[in-house]
């Protein structure tokens, strides 16, 4: 019966499992056997870049620890791993002229691992790493850069497809254009543009989404009879609850929000009709005009880009880790000085309650909030038609001097998990698959080595970067093992072996 199956807390059979890293943040090796430099090494040695001052040459050497990381996989026991590979590795000037055998025998031996070990590769193409020889060209603010990525897709496919099935084109355009071309949060790389942070943002997200359907043609038509694979694209998604609920205003503008946000990426490939959203449109232009500007600061896509962005994603990567309340800006708020240009153009005010629970370091913005993925989940499934949706990231940030007993992580995960249960057997969202960010600590972009999200914990102080499991790898080998939630594991479970 139904209520037994909601007792038991099971998730469908076939449900899959699964751990993500990026390149960058834990390969190291950045300038080793012909690797090209990319935006984030340039950014990470500029000073006052990152939290501590940390760089990420080495990392968590994971370029030197195939094997190492294979065994923590497999002590897991998830079915999946997302990882992504470094474009400069593999093509140091971004283009297939200058292949690195160095760099295809790296992600080769590591694909053949995980294959030998029975874990599925999801492999992202592009976690950020824009190679710096592109960047100098111009990078994502010029249109060549959709078929320097297309090229680079071409590459990939032809080179490791013939062992891939689960591809993503790009992880979370939208956080990288927030933060790295937008000159009031310019914490990511390539960090600049700060007097033209009202227009830029927009157009490198615009590249990108060409990017990404110029990659996913090219394996439609070129090598999906072959391959048989899947290419999707994976967005990091925030929720949007309106601070009053009653207010026409305040839900006005958690609509507002959420397609300024994560409908900005989705509707031009979901939406029947394509395209950015009509309310992102609208209200771009009517601020544009306002600004004096003839035109709006959203670029157009032409009608043949329109038709190639619809249904150009297999699957929906949905990251998930914040929820915020909102409501309306008033015409006297728009005046403040500091207000990030986000907010101005969605016409929002945002907040948390402070009720919620806080994670992590205190300026970190995160909180538990497992009804906010909820809500998410019903959100794309009313908005575009139930897409096949994958959870390709969800984690908690711990601090530094925190202990191996991860009390906490285990508790924000196991209410995640529960949420994306219910969202399932509930709702009837169509979710597959949930990951967890990540397998072990690593470099944490801006945070340097100051946010820890992994099951594993690597001591960085050690030249050797040692691995050892936390209380939350013992607790998420269980439940992928149960293939359901389970209550969190006692202090006692650190005795245990993996």
């Amino acid at each position: 019966m139904f209520v037994a199956e909601e007792e038991k807390k099971e998730f469908p059979k076939g449900f899959i499992w699964s751990v993500a890293t990026s390149a960058f943040q834990i390969e190291g090796a950045a300038r080793e056997d012909g690797k090209g430099l990319s935006i984030w090494d340039a950014f990470t040695h500029r000073e006052g870049n990152i939290a501590d001052g940390a760089k990420a040459d080495v990392a968590c050497d994971s370029y030197h620890k195939i094997d190492e990381d294979v065994k923590m996989l497999k002590e897991l026991r998830v079915q999946q791993y997302r990882f992504s590979l470094s474009w400069p590795r593999l093509l140091p000037d971004g283009t297939p002229s200058h292949v690195n055998p160095k760099g295809v025998e790296y992600y080769s031996n590591l694909i053949d691992a995980l294959l030998e070990a029975g874990i599925e590769p999801l492999v992202t193409m592009y976690h950020w790493d824009l190679p710096l020889a592109l960047n100098d060209r111009g990078g994502w603010l010029t249109s060549e850069s959709a078929t320097w990525f297309e090229d680079y897709a071409r590459f990939c496919y032809q080179t490791f497809g013939h062992k891939v099935q689960k591809w993503v084109t790009l992880n979370e355009p939208w956080t990288q254009v927030s933060c790295g071309y937008n000159g009031d949060l310019w914490t990511h790389a390539p960090g600049c543009f700060k007097e033209f942070n009202d227009w830029v943002p927009y157009l490198a997200a615009h590249n990108m989404l060409r990017a990404h359907a110029k990659a996913y043609r090219v394996y439609d038509n070129d090598f999906r009879r072959t391959q048989k694979g899947e290419v999707g694209l994976v967005n990091i998604g925030l929720w949007y609850e309106p601070l009053n609920p009653d207010s026409k205003s305040d839900k006005a503008a958690a609509n507002r929000s959420i397609q300024m946000q994560l409908g900005w990426f989705l509707n031009p490939i979901y939406h029947p009709e394509g395209d950015y959203p009509k309310v992102m449109k609208d209200r771009l232009l009517e601020l544009s005009l306002k600004e004096g500007r003839c035109k709006s600061r959203l670029p157009e896509f032409t009608q043949e880009e329109i038709e190639e962005l619809k249904g150009s994603s297999d699957f929906l990567g949905l990251n998930y880790y914040i929820t915020y309340l909102t409501r309306f800006r008033t015409e006297e708020e728009f005046k403040e000085k500091g207000v990030r240009r986000r907010l101005l153009d969605a016409g929002t005010v945002e907040s948390v309650d402070p009720e919620w629970k806080h994670f992590g370091p205190d300026y970190s913005p995160f909180r538990s909030i497992p009804w906010g993925l909820r809500h998410l989940l019903r959100w794309l499934k009313e908005e575009y038609g139930n897409p096949t949706v994958m959870i390709t990231e969800n984690g908690v940030p711990q601090k530094q001097e925190q202990a191996d007993y991860d009390e906490i992580r285990m508790e924000v995960l196991r209410d995640h998990i529960e949420a994306v249960r219910q969202a399932i057997a509930l709702d009837d969202c169509n979710v597959i698959g949930y990951t967890v960010w990540s397998l072990m600590d690593n470099y944490e972009w801006a945070g340097g080595y100051e946010l820890l999200f992994g099951l594993y914990a690597v001591d960085f102080k050690d030249e050797n970067r040692p691995r050892k499991p936390r209380a939350s790898a013992r607790w998420y080998r269980d439940v992928v093992k149960a293939n359901a939630v389970l209550p969190i594991l006692g202090q006692e479970c650190m005795e245990e072996d993996m």
